[in-house]
């Protein structure tokens, strides 16, 4: 079973900006207890969210899910900055393969919004996505 998730934390992983700024600080779920102790620094997360996310023909093998983008950074120009590399790398996103996932696209589902963590008051940017992936690369032609 394709692993959305992943997929995308590898993609931004791989995207050299991105890299030039996190290093390999691109996270699943949420952030890492060990990572919790070096905030507030440039670190992105990628969450499944909730919601109606578009929904493909039911004969097609693909699912969509909606995701978040949550950037933080050391100030707040710096959240933003990290933002907009991801919301420009999604943008690129046309049927490319990451850790095994066919990623169709990675589409904004609507503005950004910017604040600061409630537990640790770090400066964070964030941004809805909605993505269409295959189920399985076996089943892709």
């Amino acid at each position: 079973m394709a692993d959305i998730v992943t997929a995308i934390v590898g993609l931004l992983k791989a995207d050299a900006d991105i890299a030039a700024l996190v290093g390999d600080r691109v996270f699943g779920g949420e952030l890492p207890a060990d990572e919790a102790r070096h905030m507030p620094r440039q670190a992105i997360v990628i969450q499944p969210s909730g919601g109606a996310p578009f929904q493909p023909r039911a004969s097609l093998r693909a699912e969509a899910q909606r995701l978040d983008l949550i950037c933080y950074g050391a100030t707040p120009g710096e959240a933003m900055e990290l933002r907009n590399l991801g919301a420009h790398a999604f943008k690129r996103v046309r049927r490319q393969t990451a850790a095994g996932v066919l990623i169709h696209w990675v589409n904004s589902a609507g503005g950004y919004m910017a604040g600061r963590d409630r537990d640790g008051q770090w400066p964070y940017a964030f941004q809805s996505f909605q993505s269409l992936f295959s189920l399985s690369l076996d089943e892709v032609a």
